[in-house]
């Protein structure tokens, strides 16, 4: 059962965690009518927010078997990790699209976007993957939507990332395990896309920074191999200049990785790059703040949707 203690301790507010944790448990897939909540304090208006969140929680497990997959795999450290807040999300970002979904790689199951394991372990803390899902969501309203994310914290692509190494282990096994669940299912797939969201940890030294475009290239190449697309597509965020503020960490080389990743971007005509430089950041001016990972998300939507038209016009001339 989800961590609910910081949230609040009214009586409503307990009210409202309790019908939430019968929803994660099975018990209940309806919610308490909204005149109930009329009378509610405005400092409980972040927990009516996070109830709104759980409408599709009846559906935990459930996919969609009549409807073909479109599958995407998201990678990266902290900032595809997410410091977004649960309470934060935008009304138009509450409640998520019936045909979307995300793999819980811990629990080995299909669950509704920004609850599975790992969020909940994070106290629902959300990436650039709601707002992702949200844009395709859109787009595909007869297929389903599905993520599988791999990250952590602080990673580095030439320690964790590359063939081999324990993240990028991960990441594929994540990507199996979600696959084998579908085929299992009968249900039609495709692998459309990856995000990548990654690069702070690479800037620490001068030389992890100078290998970044060859390592990411490396790691391009093997996705593309391991998921038997040859022009898959990839979105990526470039990591953001205002590492060099002033931060817990050290990030002198954010430059040199930056430069690596326009170049690797340049020469690859099915990746695509998003400028971040601009986005702002929690007060560790290191990661994105919720509003930053909205746009993030949305952006990087969108230029998957750009990559995948422009992919099927090749195909189709």
């Amino acid at each position: 059962m989800p961590n609910w203690r910081g949230y609040g301790s009214s009586i409503r507010t307990l009210l409202l965690w309790r019908q939430i944790n019968m929803i994660l448990e099975g018990k209940a897939n309806t919610l308490i009518p909204i005149s109930n909540y009329i009378k509610m304090n405005i400092k409980d208006f972040p927990i009516l927010k996070l109830l709104f969140f759980f409408t599709a929680m009846g559906c935990v497990g459930q996919i969609d078997t009549t409807r073909p997959v479109k599958l995407f795999i998201l990678g990266g450290q902290s900032n595809m990790d997410g410091t977004g807040k649960l309470e934060e999300l935008p009304e138009d970002y509450i409640v998520h699209p019936e045909n979307s979904v995300t793999w819980d790689n811990k629990k080995k199951m299909w669950v509704p976007l920004g609850t599975d394991s790992f969020a909940e372990r994070r106290k629902f803390k959300f990436g650039p993957e709601i707002a992702f899902s949200h844009e395709l969501a859109k787009k595909y309203p007869k297929h389903t939507i599905a993520v599988v994310k791999t990250s952590g914290g602080g990673t580095k692509l030439w320690k964790h990332w590359l063939p081999g190494q324990p993240m990028y282990v991960r990441f594929l096994q994540n990507m199996e395990n979600a696959l084998e669940d579908l085929k299992g299912r009968g249900i039609s797939y495709e692998i459309c896309g990856m995000l990548w969201m990654q690069g702070e940890s690479d800037a620490e030294f001068l030389e992890w920074a100078n290998a970044y475009e060859e390592n990411l290239k490396t790691l391009y190449k093997d996705v593309r191999l391991q998921t038997a697309k040859n022009d898959l597509p990839i979105v990526m965020g470039r990591i953001s200049i205002g590492l060099l503020r002033k931060t817990p960490w050290n990030f002198d080389y954010t430059k040199v990785v930056q430069a690596a990743q326009d170049r690797v971007a340049a020469a690859d005509r099915n990746v695509r790059i998003i400028n971040t430089d601009k986005l702002e950041t929690l007060k560790d001016n290191t990661h994105f703040n919720s509003e930053s990972n909205i746009w993030l998300g949305k952006k990087m939507g969108k230029r998957m949707l750009a990559l995948i038209k422009n992919n099927r016009g090749k195909a189709n001339p």
